[in-house]
């Protein structure tokens, strides 16, 4: 019986097995979390296909045009799982008293939090990984070998980033109906002004104020681990990085909800004594 025991998964990993099959079962999700960049990068990058071993000036670098659309399509596919994926799953989740269920069971809350996270991260490899692969057989894309360790190390900053910063954006939709549009009123515009396909003439005060959002400086480390010349690390882009995410834990968990006051009621509101009025 000891041995059972001893091979029966804990409960942590079987709550990311069931986020797993959650999420990779949704159609919807998958057209819109893991297909949608794919298809931003074939079609920007068979648009730029022709012109892949030019060089680009991008600030203080200089970068192939093959790299700087896959270093585009990396950062908007890194926002599309860990930001707006993660604020749309909790708002959905929290509107229809998902987790406030969990919050009936002796399950902690570290462990179904801990094994969303773990999904989106490990969805957010699986998406890099598929067009990292696009890019390299594909597009024409060269990466340096030796930047590469900083190529990862800006990706795995801009989750820590952007996973808490979608947790804090997931409080604003009062409802799962508001989640999607009020997100992606959020991240489409942080995406595409964040310079990682096209270079827009903003001016100097929207520029300054785009310099500031977490999408610019992630794509500037991108970029500067992409580029061919140019200052591999870029220090204040670091700390931009790290400010956001301290912001975004820090209101995430000031005033994180399990659940909604519009959730619908008709599931075990009978039990509510029972789970302390928990909200």
């Amino acid at each position: 019986m000891t041995t059972a025991t001893q091979r029966r998964p804990s409960s942590f990993l079987l709550h990311v097995d069931s986020e797993l099959k959650e999420f990779w079962r949704s159609p919807i999700t998958l057209a819109f979390i893991v297909l949608m960049p794919v298809m931003f990068y074939v079609g920007f990058g068979l648009a730029f296909r022709s012109q892949a071993d030019a060089v680009r000036v991008v600030g203080e670098h200089e970068i192939t045009q093959a790299n700087l659309s896959y270093g585009g399509v990396l950062g908007f596919a890194l926002m599309s799982v860990a930001f707006a994926n993660v604020a749309i799953g909790l708002a959905i989740r929290r509107h229809h008293g998902l987790f406030k269920r969990f919050r009936t069971t002796p399950v902690s809350p570290a462990t179904v939090m801990g094994a969303y996270l773990v999904n989106t991260l490990l969805t957010a490899v699986i998406v890099l990984v598929v067009v990292t692969l696009i890019g390299l057989l594909g597009m024409g894309v060269t990466p340096d070998p030796a930047r590469l360790p900083q190529l990862l190390a800006a990706l795995l900053l801009g989750f820590v980033c952007l996973a808490p910063l979608g947790a804090a954006l997931s409080l604003l939709p009062p409802n799962a109906d508001a989640a999607v549009p009020m997100v992606n009123g959020v991240f489409f515009p942080t995406a595409f002004l964040a310079g990682g396909f096209i270079i827009l003439p903003l001016g100097d005060t929207v520029g300054a104020v785009v310099d500031l959002l977490p999408g610019r400086p992630l794509t500037i480390l991108i970029q500067g681990a992409l580029a061919e010349s140019g200052p591999v690390w870029d220090w204040p882009s670091v700390w931009l990085l790290l400010a956001w995410s301290a912001g975004g834990t820090v209101v995430a968990l000031r005033w994180f909800r399990w659940a909604s006051e519009r959730e619908p009621r008709g599931f075990g509101s009978g039990r509510r004594g029972a789970a302390g009025g928990e909200e």
